[in-house]
């Protein structure tokens, strides 16, 4: 429980109203409970407020007029975007299991465990493996020989490391990840197709999230890269080799086949299918279920789009999509000259 007071504290704010009442809760604008505090993005949001006064007090997106604040205590912050997400941590259920190790885990003794580790059920941790300090680990985590994990990172139940993935410093990773497992590839000898062995292997950068059920596969050779503070949606496939830069977002679906560079700062919406060996330059964003085989992107392009047609149609449209806007041009022409409507 907090008092309005050390709540806008922790958001820098204002408070307009009784400083000292308690506050027990965050809670949606549209099912207000008692104590709580509500965060407004809209002004129209208070005019379906009535007979939900059981608020405690109200953060607002917008300068309050007097009416807003004669009714309710409200606080306005300065940073307004990044108020909502102190408000979240300050009121998210914080674990009583910091530091403690199951007796039900198997820890290998060459492994190398920091300070407050908390190790979950039935985790399993192999040998010459580091865990830097703080970190937690979930039920049934597998992290296998070679690894190393950085400070405070978040590690939920079902995640498989395989040997030689390098975590750093505050990565979160969601329940069933795998990151390391082997690339898709394989070579044709003797009409067979023969596995290429993988023997690389993973880096996420710092404070990198990945989703749950997401797959990150080892480098033949090298690494696969994660830059720092990118961020990877549930449900998505990246393959070997691939390089993903700095502060870039993957949403769900996202299928990164191997051997892709993509830059800074880039998105991929829902369902963007990546094919193997291309390169995507900082600052681009590509539209939701678009599939891109260009070798080049070019920095700051926006893309969108992949109708999915017979591939020799495909590439029959596109050699006369350059041409198109030229043979409207001429069909113009041709009917002004016949005197057509």
């Amino acid at each position: 429980m907090y008092t309005v007071e050390f709540i806008a504290g922790q958001i820098a704010g204002k408070v307009i109203g009784e400083s000292e009442t308690k506050i027990e809760r965050l809670s949606p604008p549209e099912d207000i409970e008692e104590r709580s505090i509500v965060f407004i993005k809209e002004r129209r949001t208070f005019d379906k407020l009535e007979g939900k006064a059981g608020a405690g007090c109200f953060v607002v997106d917008f300068e309050p007029e007097e009416r807003e604040t004669s009714t309710f205590i409200v606080i306005t912050p300065e940073m307004k975007d990044a108020a909502f997400i102190k408000l979240l941590l300050l009121f998210q259920k914080k674990s009583d299991l910091s530091g403690m190790r199951s007796e039900r885990a198997v820890i290998s003794p060459r492994a190398r465990i920091g300070k407050d580790v908390t190790v979950s059920d039935f985790v399993s941790i192999g040998g010459n493996t580091s865990i830097g300090d703080g970190t937690r680990i979930g039920p049934n985590c597998v992290i296998g020989e070679d690894c190393s994990i950085g400070r405070e990172c978040i590690i939920h139940p079902n995640v498989i490391l395989y040997p030689n993935t390098i975590i750093e410093d505050g990565v979160i990773i969601h329940a069933g990840v795998v990151l390391g497992a082997d690339g898709f590839s394989y070579s044709k000898i003797n009409g067979m197709n023969t596995k290429i062995p993988q023997i690389g292997g993973v880096i996420i950068g710092k404070n990198v999230e990945i989703g749950a059920n997401t797959t990150i596969d080892r480098a033949t050779l090298g690494y696969t890269r994660i830059g720092e503070n990118t961020k990877i949606d549930n449900l998505v496939q990246i393959g070997h080799n691939c390089e993903i830069g700095k502060n870039s977002i993957v949403c769900g679906l996202c299928g990164i086949s191997g051997s892709v560079k993509i830059g800074d700062n880039v998105i991929l919406a829902g369902m963007v299918g990546l094919a193997d060996h291309i390169t995507i330059e900082d600052d681009v964003l590509i539209g939701a279920k678009s599939g891109v085989m260009k070798k080049l992107v070019r920095k700051g392009t926006y893309l969108w789009g992949c109708p999915a047609l017979q591939y020799k149609t495909e590439m029959e449209f596109n050699a006369v999509k350059p041409r198109l806007r030229q043979v409207v041009h001429d069909i113009r022409r041709i009917k002004e000259t016949l005197n057509m409507e």
